[in-house]
């Protein structure tokens, strides 16, 4: 398969430099730095009349646009709790979607990104799973979907989590260099800290991670602590023995010293037992984690069931008792338009009204 050619919005300054450089352009930092600040940071099209780039530099740097851009499609707000739901159409028809979250302090935002078109996790609650994969997005492809959002946003976006459509570690390269730039002063000005990137539990990959030091959050989506269940909850998982991904969570917690968070989407009457919290207290003894709790997004009949109240109490008392850890309950939203955790699955919820309709 050949390689995808670059595309300037999926470049650091110092990629893009090694870029141009193999195209036979010299780059200054200085012109590089620009050039990025100019395009992804401020998001401005063209150039600007006094460029302080030279014009073979800037002309080098159109080729590298010429691959395309995304298209939006359709944006939809849920009106119960502000998320917003964002699918895109990439040059070659694929669809992906992004997710504006609402943060605590009024007028910011964090993006869910997606990471592939679909996926080949086949995970038995989500949605996406069931659209199949149909490719890795390149970098660039979500960098345009972070900058789309934050145009909308008014620029209030201050963190990023790769937790859309696909599994992140499986689109390795491509997912870190897009969180590079994502971090970068030049590119999306998010601090590193505020970048998270979730996983099924890819170990080959957790691994390199943990050895390279990247500064971004790990997620490790775990849902069940009990090996028959998570391999039939999340049956690409099962490539990877439930023990050894124990164990290289917790090498990552040791090499980074801080907590790893392990996201559990909670099902009820299936993965809310004692049996769970045993198994888990038996993989992570003593390791520094952070449980978040996630609502099942299900709609389909017959599906899996939100827990009650009295059991997603006693379950997360549970935890905490046995593992001293913060069990959390994280608010999934945007179940109104597609937008909640488990449910991206490319859909169109027709035109969108017209302000003020």
């Amino acid at each position: 398969m050949t390689e995808p050619s670059p595309h300037l919005l999926g470049l650091t300054p110092a990629a893009l430099r090694r870029v141009l450089a193999a195209k036979g352009v010299d780059v200054r930092e200085d012109e590089a730095r620009r050039v990025l600040a100019h395009r992804i940071s401020l998001g401005r099209p063209g150039w600007p009349q006094r460029p302080r780039v030279r014009r073979t530099v800037e002309a080098a740097c159109d080729v590298l646009l010429e691959a395309g851009d995304l298209h939006l499609l359709e944006r939809v707000e849920d009106p119960a709790d502000g998320f917003v739901r964002y699918l895109f159409r990439s040059p070659d028809g694929a669809l992906t979607e992004a997710v504006r979250i609402p943060l605590a302090r009024p007028g910011t935002f964090s993006v869910c990104l997606s990471s592939q078109a679909g996926c080949a996790m086949g995970c038995a609650f989500c949605a996406t799973g069931r659209l199949g994969l149909r490719r890795s997005l390149a970098a660039w492809e979500m960098v345009a979907a972070f900058l789309a959002v934050r145009r909308d946003a008014g620029g209030r976006v201050s963190g990023a989590v790769f937790q859309g459509q696909g599994e992140p570690l499986l689109n390795e390269e491509a997912v870190l260099a897009a969180a590079a730039v994502l971090g970068d002063p030049c590119g999306g000005r998010i601090r590193r800290e505020a970048i998270s990137i979730s996983t099924v539990g890819v170990v080959p990959a957790i691994r390199r991670y943990t050895a390279a030091g990247h500064p971004y959050r790990l997620i490790v989506s775990l849902t069940s602590a009990v090996p028959e269940r998570r391999a039939s909850l999340l049956p690409a998982a099962s490539r990877w023995p439930l023990e050894e991904l124990a164990s290289v969570v917790r090498d990552h917690a040791a090499a980074t010293r801080d907590r790893v968070t392990v996201a559990w989407v909670v099902l009820g009457g299936v993965n809310t037992g004692p049996d769970e919290v045993e198994a888990l207290a038996r993989l992570f003894p003593g390791v520094p984690l952070r449980v978040n709790l996630i609502d099942v997004n299900d709609p389909r009949p017959g599906g899996f069931r939100r827990a009650t109240r009295a059991e997603l109490d006693a379950f997360r008392d549970g935890l905490t008792e046995a593992l001293g850890v913060p069990v959390v309950r994280r608010y999934s939203g945007g179940a109104g338009v597609g937008a909640a955790c488990g449910m991206l699955a490319s859909l169109r919820q027709g035109p969108r009204p017209e302000a003020g309709g």
